[in-house]
């Protein structure tokens, strides 16, 4: 479905896009991509793969405010065809519950549109991703939830691997469901399209998910099940031991060479929008996506108060320390600058931070001592103080986060 740095045609095969994929690389950092070592005995070595990412674990994302420990907007670059499309960051707006992906005609880097797209920071395994969303269902118009990784979004083999869920904007009613496992050549053909009932189906919020297993995929709707495949040595589904993948929602208009896949696309003169009401992820191969998350309670809308949006908890790289994110927000949901938050470890580690200053972000950052016993780390928030908000504890969103090592 979707390769951040590369391209797909109306088929299903795709080509790469090489300069898109080498964006923010310094000329010395692209030459050193290139350049194979030379051992003693002029055998040439290539550059070894960096270390996987460490497995990110669960989260409920109500999106009541933009959380940059947990997401990245895409800003400033371009996938090529069959995207006609550059991807900036202010088509993406987080707040008050709901997630905004804006497609306009404001033209970027060659491209006659713009629109928006979101994706994790972290990497994550087998497990349930689930969100409820509205799809812009106009020809045209691709609106996804998926999973991926490939050569510049690493998460550990460094190939292709994704799962989707697609709408397409000629299809009203429909719902297209994918996946790729160590597809660089994109050659695999596993695409599904299911009729969901009616064609007004997609003209109100849902909720559509996946149960990514060692053993297939299952996807869901609203908490039924809808499809399933099963791994074979001559299909083998994504396996997280080979590569994680990131979490990713966009939406994004199709040019001349995808027409037949997704219809052809005219703009319709007013900004279209794709809109999303939450996203989360449950770890592990026994997750339950029968029931929605449990709902948040919204801001209180007094300034003058502030509680823990959110607690995100990730190991390094060598897996002997907790790395904990928490944010702050005031009552009206917006990120506080310069509040005190102090903290505690327990479980298999019980040192570290204990007390950090949240930044612009209103992201406060705190690093656990390091350790290779094995076991589950937890990290609770404390207190929080600042010089003229109030601590609302009661309204806090989380108070502690675990994580295992």
């Amino acid at each position: 479905m979707h390769d951040p740095h590369g391209t797909r045609a109306a088929s299903g095969s795709r080509k790469r896009d090489a300069t898109a994929g080498f964006r923010g690389i310094s000329l010395a950092a692209l030459a050193a991509t290139f350049v194979l070592g030379v051992g003693p005995a002029g055998v040439q070595a290539a550059k070894p793969r960096p270390k996987p990412p460490a497995v990110s674990g669960s989260f409920d994302d109500n999106l009541e405010f933009y959380d940059s420990t947990r997401w990245s907007k895409a800003d400033g670059w371009k996938n090529g065809s069959p995207f006609d499309n550059a991807w900036l960051a202010d088509h993406v707006t987080v707040s008050g519950g709901l997630l905004d992906l804006r497609l306009d005609d404001v033209a970027m880097l060659g491209e006659p549109y713009s629109s928006g797209e979101l994706r994790t920071n972290g990497y994550y395994g087998y497990g349930c991703y689930e969100a409820s969303f509205k799809p812009i269902m106009v020809p045209g118009v691709v609106t996804a939830l998926f999973t991926y990784a490939g050569p510049y979004d690493n998460g550990g083999n460094g190939k292709h691997n994704e799962i989707d869920i697609e709408f397409l904007g000629n299809r009203p009613g429909y719902v297209q469901l994918n996946f790729w496992t160590n597809d660089d050549a994109y050659a695999s053909s596993n695409e599904k399209l299911i009729f969901l009932g009616s064609s007004d189906f997609t003209d109100s919020y849902h909720r559509y998910g996946f149960r990514w297993t060692s053993t297939g995929i299952d996807w869901f709707v609203d908490g039924k099940l809808l499809y399933s495949v099963t791994d074979s040595s001559s299909n083998p589904t994504p396996k997280a031991a080979e590569s994680l993948q990131k979490i990713m929602v966009n939406a994004w208009p199709v040019d001349e060479t995808a027409v037949l896949w997704a219809g052809k696309f005219n703009y319709p003169g007013t900004p279209l929008h794709a809109t999303y009401e939450w996203v989360r992820h449950i770890a592990g191969e026994d997750c339950d996506l029968t029931l929605p998350p449990a709902t948040t309670p919204p801001p209180s809308g007094d300034p003058g108060t502030m509680l823990v949006g959110d607690i995100a908890l990730a190991l390094n790289s060598q897996a002997t320390q907790v790395i904990a994110r928490l944010s702050v927000v005031d009552g009206l949901g917006q990120q506080v600058q310069g509040a005190t938050v102090t903290g505690r470890w327990s479980g298999a580690i019980t040192t570290g931070d204990t007390t950090r200053t949240t930044d612009a972000a209103g992201i406060a950052t705190f690093y656990s001592s390091r350790s290779r016993t094995p076991g589950e780390v937890r990290f609770c928030v404390a207190g929080i103080s600042h010089g003229s908000l109030v601590h609302d504890a009661d309204a806090d969103r989380e108070r502690c986060d675990v994580i295992t090592k």
